[in-house]
């Protein structure tokens, strides 16, 4: 039982280390979106693009961001980091 309580600490640790690596955090939601890397953002054919991690803001965390084609954000992100 302990090396089972063990080994779940551990991967809850590794989890948390994971999601602190990919939480970019910004003062402004979204007008701070170019302080986020482009290496962070994927592009899709139909324009859209994605976040890869989470955003926080003050004690907020958001998740699952993403941008529309056509939408003002997704139009600075294709000016940003280009139509990869």
């Amino acid at each position: 039982m302990r090396m089972l309580t063990l080994a779940a600490a551990a991967s809850l640790a590794t989890s948390f280390a994971a999601l602190a690596a990919d939480t970019y955090k910004v003062e402004h939601w979204p007008a701070d979106i170019d302080r986020i890397p482009c290496r962070a953002w994927t592009h899709s054919p139909d324009g859209s693009w994605a976040l890869g991690g989470y955003v926080q803001v003050g004690a907020s965390v958001l998740e699952n961001v993403g941008f529309g084609k056509g939408d003002a954000s997704a139009r600075l992100l294709d000016q940003k980091c280009g139509k990869k």
